[in-house]
């Protein structure tokens, strides 16, 4: 698979990894890439072990055609493919990061 790294991403990885030093996350992310690199495809990604090690899930509702991954307890993933439904999960994927918000899912 290619992986297309939006400037969004990129500064996301900067502001919310590099800069804070968080090192076991900044690993996890490239395992992640490198997982994502060696796969055909999204199908044969999620049929890897190494998906439920990091937590590797397709969406459900709405964002049926979007998977995640956990980076840890407080950041998360979105693995997205680009372009217009229905979607080629064997082509091109968009990263992006995003923080879990506490007030919507809780503490737990």
């Amino acid at each position: 698979m290619k992986i297309i790294k939006t400037s969004t991403y990129i500064k996301d990885i900067q502001k919310k990894i590099k800069n804070k030093h968080m090192k076991k996350e900044e690993e996890t992310i490239e395992n992640i890439e490198n997982l994502m690199i060696i796969s055909e495809n999204m199908k044969e990604l999620m049929l890897n072990p190494l998906s439920r090690i990091y937590n590797i899930e397709k969406k459900k509702g709405n964002l049926k055609e979007i998977y995640t991954a956990d980076i840890n307890s407080k950041i998360r993933m979105y693995i997205k493919p680009v372009g217009e439904y229905p979607y080629k999960l064997e082509e091109i994927i968009e990263l992006e990061l995003r923080q879990i918000d506490d007030k919507h899912y809780g503490d737990g």
